[in-house]
Parts: C-alpha cells; sequence; structure tokens
C-alpha cells in the first residue's frame, strides 16, 4: 500500500467533474481481497483512465478548537466556529487536509478518528458517501500497518478525512426510525420525483428537499431489533441492488457505507449502533428516492435450484482483480466481507451482478 500510495500522491480529491479519487480505496480493496500483487497493474491502469485534478488553493488555517470538549455532540460555540463554518465547502479541502495532517503527527491516529467520526457522520452523504468511504479504506490501511505507521498511510487518513469533511452535506430531517415498517416495505414507502431528476440531481441530493414526504418516509421505519442491524441493511439492499440492475452504481453506494461503518465503528465510541443505522438508513433512502422508480424492491430469495449457481468467495476476488473497474473491486471486497460477517449468498450473487453489470478495464 504504501507503494502505492507514493505513485498515486498526485491524486487528491477529485480527478473528473464531481468524481472522487477512487485509486487508494481501490488498491485497499485489492489488497483486502489477497490480490496483492495485482495491485501495481491495476495502479497503472487507473493512472491511464484518470488525469489528477490540482487540490484547490489554501484559504485560512483551520483550528480543532474544541478537541478537549467531554463530548463530539457538544452544541457548538464561538471557539470552534470557524471549523463548523467550512464543513461541506469544497474550497477548503486543503484547508482541512492541513489540519488532518496536523493532528494526525500531534496525537495517534484512532484519537483523531475517534472525534471526528461522529462529528462528520450526519454529513456523509454529501460526494455520494466518497468521504466516510476513503476514511475507512486509509483506517483498514493504518490498522495493517501496525505500531509504526508510515507518513503515506497517515496522510490518505488525512486526506480521506478532509475530503469527508469538505463534501459534508446534511439531508433533509433528523432520521429517528420510529414506526412499524421492515426495511423491504420502507424501501417501498420511499417518496419519489413526479419526473425522474438527472443523476447529477440525484447523486447530490440537491433536490431531494422537494420531497415533503421524505423525513417522514425514512422515520417511517421501525427502529433496529435485530442484534445486527447494520447487517440487516447490507443484507436487505443487496438484495435491492439484485432487483434494480439498472441502478447499480447508486445502489453500490448503500451498501459499501454500510460495511465501512463497521471499520470506522470500534474508534468511535461516542457513535451508538442505533444512531449510526439511522444514519446509514436515510442516506440509503435518499438514493433510493433519486434513482430508483417505485415498485417492488426485492427479488425473491434464492431457491435451493439456484444454490449450485453461487459463486464461491475465492472465483469473486479474482474476477474483480481481473475486472479492474473501482466500484466492481470495491463492492466485491465489501460483500465478501459482510458475507464472512454474516454468510448469505445475497451477498455472493450481488457481488456477481455488479461484476456483470459494470463495463470491465
Amino acid at each position: 500500500m504504501d507503494e502505492a500510495l507514493d505513485r498515486l500522491s498526485a491524486y487528491r480529491f477529485t480527478d473528473g467533474p464531481g468524481m472522487a479519487v477512487h485509486a487508494p480505496m481501490g488498491a485497499e480493496a485489492l489488497t483486502s481481497l489477497g490480490m496483492a500483487e495485482a495491485v501495481p497493474a491495476w495502479v497503472d491502469a487507473y493512472a491511464a483512465r484518470h488525469v489528477p485534478i490540482e487540490a484547490p488553493p489554501r484559504h485560512a488555517p483551520l483550528a480543532d478548537a474544541d478537541a478537549d470538549a467531554a463530548s463530539p455532540a457538544t452544541e457548538p460555540g464561538a471557539a470552534d466556529a470557524a471549523w463548523r463554518a467550512a464543513l461541506g465547502d469544497p474550497a477548503r479541502l486543503t484547508d482541512w487536509s492541513d489540519l488532518f495532517g496536523r493532528l494526525l503527527v500531534e496525537e495517534p491516529w484512532p484519537s483523531v478518528v475517534a472525534r471526528w467520526v461522529p462529528r462528520l457522520v450526519a454529513g456523509y452523504a454529501g460526494a455520494l458517501t466518497h468521504g466516510l468511504l476513503r476514511t475507512a479504506h486509509a483506517v483498514r490501511t493504518l490498522e495493517a500497518s501496525g505500531d509504526r505507521p508510515s507518513a503515506l498511510a497517515l496522510g490518505e487518513l488525512a486526506t480521506g478525512l478532509a475530503y469527508w469533511a469538505g463534501t459534508y452535506r446534511r439531508l433533509p430531517g433528523a432520521p429517528r426510525p420510529s414506526g412499524r415498517l421492515d426495511l423491504a416495505a420502507a424501501i417501498e414507502a420511499v417518496p419519489r420525483p413526479a419526473e425522474p431528476w438527472s443523476p447529477l440531481e440525484a447523486g447530490t441530493f440537491a433536490r431531494l428537499h422537494e420531497l415533503g414526504g421524505f423525513p417522514a418516509a425514512v422515520d417511517a421505519l421501525a427502529p433496529p431489533a435485530s442484534p445486527d442491524p447494520v447487517g440487516d441493511l447490507t443484507l436487505t439492499f443487496s438484495r435491492a441492488l439484485l432487483a434494480r440492475p439498472a441502478a447499480v452504481i447508486p445502489l453500490v453506494h448503500t451498501v459499501t457505507p454500510a460495511v465501512a461503518s463497521r471499520t470506522l465503528l470500534p474508534y468511535a465510541p461516542e457513535l451508538t449502533v442505533a444512531a449510526l443505522y439511522a444514519q446509514l438508513w436515510q442516506v440509503d433512502a435518499a438514493i433510493v428516492a433519486g434513482f430508483t422508480s417505485p415498485g417492488p424492491a426485492l427479488p425473491p430469495r434464492t431457491g435451493d435450484d439456484e444454490a449450485a449457481d453461487v459463486p464461491t468467495p475465492g472465483d469473486l476476488a479474482a474476477q474483480a482483480a481481473a475486472h479492474g473497474d473501482p466500484h466492481a473491486v470495491k463492492f466485491t471486497e465489501a460483500a465478501l466481507r459482510e458475507h464472512a460477517h454474516r454468510p448469505d449468498d445475497t451477498y455472493l450473487l450481488a457481488a456477481r451482478q455488479v461484476l456483470v453489470a459494470l463495463p470491465p478495464w
């Protein structure tokens, strides 16, 4: 990973109009799939397809003024207004990167993650969830590096957190699942626009406020009752992805952030599973609203007659490495990680569908 991060150092935040840099995430996913030998050629292929875009200029230094507050949930005051005002401002991405770079020199990286993930989680919808995703991939790189993390790995975490903060976007409402609907019924009950939005409008949630019933639809979901609510989300939305192949890339982002949140949650004791579940569901519902049409959301469960056709994790890992597309690689890795946590063939079938639906490199 250090070699990959060094070679990808010119890739900062975006490498296309509105397109998040995927290269460090894809390299880490390949490594986690056991395909580290494929990373150098994959980095070459990525560089051949994407030209790095320069980061924005520095504006003004940001300070973590309330670093010693008793809780990240403390109401903001005058001392920390500067960084809060910079949330969601892409023009401040370099300022954010400078802040996190300083913090990661001054203190252990887990303490920075513990303080900032609860602050940022309510706005992880920004940039179609890629700030949270890049942060989680960076944390996994640091976990693998042991007690002596490299400057490159710490820099990647600073970039991931900066992208999350600079693209921070809260959605309408304050999600509090308190109704009676299960996940399948709640997905069907999500309102959709009368006329489809453009991919840009849907992906930036720019018109979500026009759906007046959206906050109520989010809250109509029943509170989590199972011991693994995050797994309930990943399994249900993997099934939704199987039912809607035309919306593969958007629906990938209903699953991968939830899987990524499992990496971050142990480092964020202030963030409860219930609060995380509510936030994940709100963003997933917003993706459903913008990218899918009304109708039954889920296919029938896999029958016994289909069991022989289920791909193996090893086959899927090899196929993902050969395929190359970053979304296919990252989704396959997330699906296999989730399958190992909660064995269900749905994850394997969903990974295969993504590999089939997206054009290979």
